[in-house]
């Protein structure tokens, strides 16, 4: 290996100052990780931002998403003044679900005579274009009557029910 003495001692001691300065790089590289990790969080965190999220989340109808960031809000900011404002918010999320839930109750009852009522107008309407259409296709037409309706319905369902809910 090496003979000479200083030369020896002179590798000992780049070898330690590289792996001291290797060590140290990366016990810092870790604490200044860990800080930005902690002032992303406080800046996610951030109780406005929270309640502005939560509102935004009420106002698309999202109540879960809503609830939950709400929920983060408590936790990590109790004492503010958006927990306050909050916890208002909380239950008028609360209000709007069980409003919800009573109109697709009230929807899931209606929805028979409503679908009915459409069939009836769907039909009619078939049955003019029928008139109008010749032989083989008014056969076909009148024999996929059914399979016509309830294709049909599928895709009118979501604006009867936005009628209706006025």
């Amino acid at each position: 290996m090496i003979k000479n003495e200083k030369a020896k001692i002179w590798v000992n001691r780049i070898v330690s100052l590289v792996i001291a300065g290797g060590l140290m790089f990366l016990i810092m590289n870790y604490v200044v990780a860990e800080k930005i990790r902690k002032e992303l969080d406080e800046c996610r965190y951030e109780a406005t931002l929270l309640l502005n999220d939560a509102k935004a989340s009420f106002e698309n109808k999202d109540y879960d998403k809503a609830k939950e960031t709400l929920n983060t809000l408590f936790i990590k900011h109790p004492d503010s003044n958006e927990t306050v404002e909050g916890k208002k918010v909380y239950a008028e999320i609360e209000d709007a679900v069980k409003n919800q839930g009573e109109l697709d109750t009230t929807w899931e009852a209606a929805v028979g005579g409503i679908r009915e009522e459409w069939a009836k107008t769907m039909t009619v309407q078939l049955r003019e274009q029928l008139k109008e259409k010749a032989g083989k296709e008014k056969e076909e037409l009148e024999r996929d009557m059914n399979d016509i309706l309830n294709r049909e319905w599928e895709k009118a369902k979501e604006e009867v029910r936005k009628e209706w809910e006025k």
